[in-house]
C-alpha cells in the first residue's frame, strides 16, 4: 500500500495545541497523485487546510523553492495564508536549516518566505478588489447573525484579497459585542461584482484596538477578529487577515501600516497574526502585502492512499 510522510503543525503560535492546525503531506519527486486522492486525503485530516508539499529538486539552493497545493475539505484553494506560513516554517526549520530565503509556489502565484528567528514572512499574492455593485448591509448580517440584532455595525464590507477568497468584513463596537458572534449554521451569500463571482466566502468580525504612530516607524494598529463560515469558526486566516489589513489601509492616510491581529481566543486556540501593508504612491491601491507568523510541530506520520 503506498503512503506519504506527513507532519501536522500549529500555526500563528508558538504554543502547542494553541493556533490554527495544518497537514503538511510531502510528495517525493515524480509521484503523480491525483486531485481526488488529494481531495479525499484531506477529507481524512478533517482539518480547515492540508498542504500537499512537492519534494524540492535542490534544497541546498541559496534561494530553495518548492511547489506547494492547498486543500479545504470541499475544494483546493488557490491561495491560504496559515497553510502559507505553515508551510514555510516547516521547510524552513527542517528541510533548508539554517537558510533565510525561500519562494513557495501556489496556484495564486510565487510566494516570496523570508525566515528568521522561527518567525517566517511571506510576500503575499494579492488582487485586492472591494466590491462595490450590491454592497452588503445590516439586515444580511443580522440574518446570519441574529444575536447582533440591535447592536452598532460600524461598517460593512466585501473584499477579496485575491480572485477566489471573498469575506464580509463587519466592524463591531467592542470585545463583548464580539463574543455575541456564533456558529450559526448559515453562510454568508453576498452579491459578488460580476467579474469576481466565484470561490469561497466567510463572514470576518472585528474590533479595532490601539493604533500608534511614530516619525521613525510604520503606523502600528492593533485588532480582534473572528472568521465564522457555516459551522465552521477559523482559528486564525490569513487570507482573511490580509484582504482586511489591506482595506483598512485603504481606507486611512498612511502609506504603510503594520497590524497585529489576534484571532481564536473566543475558541479557545489564540493566533497572532502580523499583516504589513504599504500602499503604492497614489495610496489608492496595494504595493506590498507581507503576512508573518510562527508555527510548531505537534504530529508525524504517514498517510496510507489507494
Amino acid at each position: 500500500m503506498p503512503s506519504l510522510d506527513f507532519v501536522t503543525v500549529d500555526v500563528f503560535t508558538r504554543t502547542r495545541f494553541k493556533g490554527n492546525p495544518l497537514a503538511i503531506v510531502t510528495i517525493p519527486s515524480g509521484y503523480d497523485i491525483s486531485t481526488p486522492t488529494l481531495q479525499a486525503t484531506t477529507r481524512e485530516f478533517n482539518l480547515s487546510e492540508t498542504v500537499f508539499l512537492h519534494e524540492s529538486s535542490d534544497t541546498t539552493a541559496d534561494i530553495p523553492a518548492w511547489t506547494i497545493r492547498i486543500f479545504m475539505t470541499e475544494a483546493e484553494l488557490p491561495f491560504a495564508g496559515h497553510p502559507t506560513i505553515g508551510t514555510a516554517c516547516y521547510v524552513m526549520s527542517t528541510l533548508a536549516a539554517g537558510k533565510s530565503r525561500a519562494v513557495l509556489h501556489c496556484k495564486a502565484g510565487p510566494i516570496e518566505i523570508e525566515y528568521d528567528s522561527s518567525v517566517a514572512k511571506a510576500s503575499i499574492p494579492h488582487n485586492v478588489h472591494v466590491h462595490t455593485e450590491s454592497p452588503s448591509n445590516a439586515k444580511a448580517v443580522t440574518n446570519l447573525q441574529p444575536r447582533l440584532e440591535g447592536k452598532e455595525l460600524l461598517n460593512i464590507a466585501t473584499v477579496s484579497p485575491v480572485k477566489g477568497m471573498n469575506f464580509v468584513y463587519i466592524q463591531l463596537s467592542d470585545l463583548e459585542t464580539l463574543t455575541l458572534v456564533e456558529c450559526t449554521g448559515l453562510k454568508p451569500k453576498p452579491t459578488l461584482d460580476s467579474a469576481w463571482n466565484v470561490g469561497f466566502c466567510g463572514s470576518v468580525f472585528y474590533v479595532l484596538g490601539e493604533r500608534s504612530t511614530s516619525p521613525e516607524a510604520a503606523v502600528k494598529q492593533s485588532l480582534r477578529m473572528r472568521m465564522i463560515e457555516g459551522i465552521l469558526e477559523d482559528p486564525a486566516t490569513g487570507s482573511a487577515a490580509c484582504g482586511l489589513a489591506a482595506f483598512l489601509a485603504m481606507k486611512g492616510d498612511d502609506r504603510r501600516v503594520d497590524f497585529e491581529m489576534t484571532q481564536g481566543v473566543e475558541m479557545g486556540r489564540q493566533s497572532d497574526i502580523g499583516v504589513e501593508v504599504t500602499l503604492d504612491k497614489s495610496g489608492k491601491a496595494v504595493e506590498k502585502i507581507v503576512l508573518s507568523g510562527s508555527a510548531v510541530k505537534v504530529m508525524e506520520g504517514r498517510v496510507e492512499y489507494d
